[in-house]
């Protein structure tokens, strides 16, 4: 949507004085990591994952009002968003649908071999995007009941260990073979991939993962994670190493212009697939749980996109934040079940 000069100049001041903010409480209290806040427990609550690392349920009151009057101006603005005709978007189906996760023990994560089950069974998603544990036959085995998985392969963001020694080349390699043994199976997902680079990203890692992930099997396909507000930057070098375009919209003012991100997305990365991202926690600006209205908002747009051939699917991210962010998981579960 168009955001107006008006618009823009109030949600700027509402984004500088959270920011503030927000800066104001990390120096206060610099023991809250990025990721390891949730909302409190309802009355009664019993913890069925002993391996579950509970966050913070301070932080969110640290940021208000801030953060409740940058919320009030966002939604305002989405009033004034033209609505979209529900005969022009598509259904996130079960199959169009995946869900992110796997053992990790940051950003408020569990450990627990079955996390990522958890979380796709309790949206029904029929896909998998397994990251952060080991790729091992014990791990695809666990998830060779779903449709479609896509296993991480590089170390960004992984859980200590969990790669071993191999590189991300080796490791694209060995998830090659395994995919022979699970045919589930359908290529690799790289994380965080772009955000090193300051304006051109380097094709040398992206061509050695690449090599790797078709050494055994040429029908896998290379999925990497980029962020809306990456895309200006100059991505030539890699078009070859990149099948499927993974996009998320870090910060949760940007949800606002996710038709401009499209366009831009779609001129990075000319003729690639998307797969569109949707965080349920917000980490870019409050680092609490999202918007509900504004993930509406988003996968309205995204079924649009998906009627017209650009975007293939939905990845929810994800298992852990079901737990952290109850009211928001469930918002985004009844939409899907009332589409």
């Amino acid at each position: 949507m168009k955001i107006s000069a008006e618009q823009r100049k109030k949600l700027n001041l509402a984004l500088e004085r959270l920011s503030e903010k927000v800066k104001a409480m990390k120096k206060a209290h610099p023991e809250i990591e990025l990721g390891d806040t949730e909302a409190p427990s309802p009355e009664g609550y019993v913890e069925d994952d002993p391996l579950r690392k509970r966050g913070s349920v301070e932080w969110a009151g640290y940021l208000n009002p801030e953060n409740e009057e940058l919320d009030k101006v966002l939604l305002e603005i989405l009033a004034t968003a033209p609505k979209t005709d529900p005969a022009k978007m598509a259904k996130i189906t079960s199959d169009k649908l995946w869900v992110w996760g796997g053992p990790t023990p940051f950003w408020g994560g569990s450990m627990a071999d079955d996390t990522l089950v958890r979380g796709a069974d309790y949206y029904g998603a029929e896909n998998v995007v397994y990251v952060y544990g080991p790729t091992d036959d014990k791990m695809m085995s666990m998830h060779s009941k779903y449709k479609r998985m896509l296993c991480q392969i590089n170390g960004n963001c992984r859980t200590p260990g969990a790669q071993g020694n191999f590189t991300d080349e080796e490791n694209a390699e060995y998830l090659s073979q395994l995919s022979l043994k699970y045919p589930n199976i359908v290529g690799a997902m790289c994380d965080d991939v772009t955000t090193p680079f300051l304006k051109i990203a380097l094709p040398e890692s992206f061509e050695a993962r690449y090599r790797g992930l078709k050494k055994y099997n040429d029908k896998l396909r290379m999925f990497g994670v980029v962020y809306a507000h990456e895309l200006d930057k100059d991505f030539s070098l890699i078009q070859p190493y990149m099948d499927v375009i993974n996009l998320w919209l870090w910060h949760k003012d940007d949800i606002l212009e996710y038709d401009e991100y499209i366009e831009k997305c779609m001129k990075a990365f000319p003729g690639k697939p998307i797969i569109q991202g949707i965080f349920l926690h917000e980490y870019g600006r409050a680092d609490i749980g999202n918007v509900i209205e504004l993930l509406k908002y988003e996968l309205d747009r995204a079924r649009e996109y998906m009627a017209k051939g650009i975007v293939e699917g939905v990845i929810i991210l994800g298992d852990r934040e079901i737990k952290k962010w109850p009211a928001v998981a469930s918002a985004i579960r009844e939409y899907l079940q009332n589409q």
